[in-house]
């Protein structure tokens, strides 16, 4: 999760919503960085700067650029998962013969094709409005995990699974292309 976008929570230690949102972001197990605006004023400045009118709206969160005042349980998740694929889990579907990536209800897949005992992945697809986000290296690394796991060897037929596969030599063993 090296390329994750930074979060930090601006908020006040007396604050039971701080505190809630604390606690959430510990949940993820996500490195965060709380910063206290009414403690410090570079942070309160910083939360101002945030906002057209520059008051203090805490708590806020920030995930990368995505800005979330008083976000639910729910929003906070979505856009975790949204914007930090890396954190999700890959599923084999073995009966639909794909890898599939679920971002809150929106799945991106890499599909194959068993031929002669040799799995080939014929595709990868990620949501229209998901594209650009670098969710497709994140579905097909953790596809080439899952494989790994799983103690398969495959061939990249797909052309962006081929330029994955060959951006890093730790893929060379399971993938050929």
């Amino acid at each position: 999760m090296s390329n994750a976008p930074e979060i930090k929570l601006y908020g006040a230690s007396e604050c039971h919503k701080t505190h809630y949102y604390q606690l959430l972001l510990e949940e993820t197990k996500l490195p965060f960085h709380f910063l206290d605006v009414e403690k410090h004023e570079e942070y309160a400045e910083e939360l101002r700067n945030l906002y057209e009118n520059r008051k203090l709206n805490f708590p806020t969160i920030t995930v990368g650029s995505k800005k979330l005042r008083n976000p639910t349980k729910e929003e906070l998740e979505k856009w975790i998962n949204k914007l930090i694929p890396s954190r999700l889990t890959i599923i084999h579907d073995i009966e639909n013969k794909q890898f599939t990536l679920d971002i809150n209800g929106e799945i991106a897949k890499v599909a194959y094709v068993l031929k002669n005992g040799k799995m080939l992945l014929v595709d990868s697809e990620v949501p229209y409005n998901l594209r650009g986000k670098g969710i497709g290296k994140v579905l097909v690394e953790k596809t080439f995990e899952q494989l790994t796991n799983e103690g398969y060897k495959a061939t990249a037929i797909c052309s962006f699974v081929k330029f994955v596969a060959k951006q890093s030599e730790k893929w060379s063993e399971i993938i050929e292309h």
